[in-house]
């Protein structure tokens, strides 16, 4: 069984992808990343208006008071030294300050009082343009949901997209997320009404993907 000493040295890590905590100075990055032209119309199905850098800060502000957890998405940088001496932490710690910003993924508090024991989570991530199509999506959010239910104890993690974010779809249902509800033609885009698709993976669907035991 792999040891607690080796589940800390890769926790913020997967195969391709380094993930480290989001900085105030990291905000206006987050902000131009999921609020350029393309992310802000598959991520947001609200009016499609124009949004300033100032007020993207504040909505990345706002997601970070409310998170459980705040990362950006990095790829490791090839220029810089990744065998610091010492430590395996310290070498995460270095391939982290030198890693480069691809995209965000937050996992938010539970919005409604007297929720907490619920142990849920709802998910929202982006991925800068010009690295999409590369899997990287697809390998965060596998990330994520390994630290929602090893470290933060979740039972259930959900998300929410527009039905004509196909390709959105078609990963999170690859990933195991199960659809449970469609709000029908509730989105107004490009002269057409499309749905809301919520999609939820529980604690015992990831724990049989992932070939786990059940819990307790």
């Amino acid at each position: 069984m792999e040891s607690i000493t080796a589940k800390f040295t890769t926790a913020f890590r997967s195969e391709r992808l380094i993930y480290r905590a989001i900085d105030m100075q990291d905000i206006p990055l987050v902000a131009r990343m999921l609020w350029d032209p393309v992310n802000q119309g598959f991520g947001d199905p609200t009016l499609y208006t124009p949004i300033s850098g100032t007020v993207g800060s504040v909505m990345v502000q706002k997601g970070l008071e409310a998170s459980l957890l705040a990362v950006l998405i990095c790829l490791p940088n090839p220029q810089a030294q990744q065998n610091t001496p010492g430590l395996p932490g310290n070498n995460l710690r270095a391939a982290q300050e030198s890693a480069i910003p691809i995209g965000s993924l937050m996992l938010g508090k539970p919005t409604a009082p007297k929720t907490d024991h619920w142990r849920w989570t709802r998910m929202g991530l982006g991925i800068a343009e010009e690295h999409q199509g590369n899997g990287y999506g697809k390998e965060a959010v596998n990330w994520a949901l390994d630290w929602a239910f090893e470290f933060a104890g979740m039972h259930r993690v959900e998300l929410t997209t527009a039905s004509y974010n196909e390709r959105a779809i078609s990963m999170y249902k690859g990933l195991g997320f199960k659809e449970e509800g469609r709000k029908r033609e509730t989105i107004y885009m490009d002269r057409q009404w499309w749905d809301m698709v919520e999609f939820g993976i529980l604690e015992g669907e990831w724990e049989a993907l992932r070939g786990k035991k059940l819990s307790g």
